[in-house]
């Protein structure tokens, strides 16, 4: 039973030491130099949304609390490399891919956690061409909206 036992904890311990999350990643990349971490707080989109039109769009920015954004494009090669080595390995658990896009080197994946059909949780990660950005959008929105927006974005 202790060997059991001894297992179960080595293994838990093993997979907290391999599990990273996304606030891990972002505090580890911001401190890079030449990296730009934006964040917009609940009460500063609070604030913005009170200056939004009643366009489609407009109502769509409205569910979102909060927005993350890590933009590496000015940092070292280096840099970009181990970002996009981390965020592949990672491929962020939890999170269903909603689009997929490879064009020309570029990779484009859009991502999403959910509850029910409400979304909660939006990751757009752009990698290649010179290009790494992770941006972070937290509301609540549904996903027929979300693909609305998708079926929109394609016509263009």
């Amino acid at each position: 039973m202790k060997k059991y036992i001894l297992a179960l904890a080595l293994l838990f311990v093993c997979h907290i030491g391999f599990a990273q999350d996304l606030n891990s990643l972002f505090d580890e990349f911001k401190k890079e130099p030449n990296a730009d971490c934006i964040s917009i707080s609940p009460f500063m989109m609070a604030i913005g949304k009170m200056f939004m039109g009643n366009d489609s769009d407009a109502k769509l920015a409205r569910k979102f609390k909060s927005i993350r954004i890590l933009d590496l494009e000015a940092c070292s090669t280096s840099v970009k490399e181990r970002f996009s080595k981390k965020i592949n390995a990672q491929r962020i658990k939890d999170y269903e891919t909603l689009v997929q896009v490879n064009d020309e080197g570029e990779k484009v994946h859009i991502l999403a956690k959910s509850k029910n059909d409400v979304i909660r949780e939006l990751l757009i990660v752009c990698t290649g061409n010179g290009d790494c950005t992770l941006v972070q959008l937290k509301g609540k929105v549904s996903k027929e909206k979300i693909a609305k927006l998708l079926a929109k974005e394609e016509m263009m």
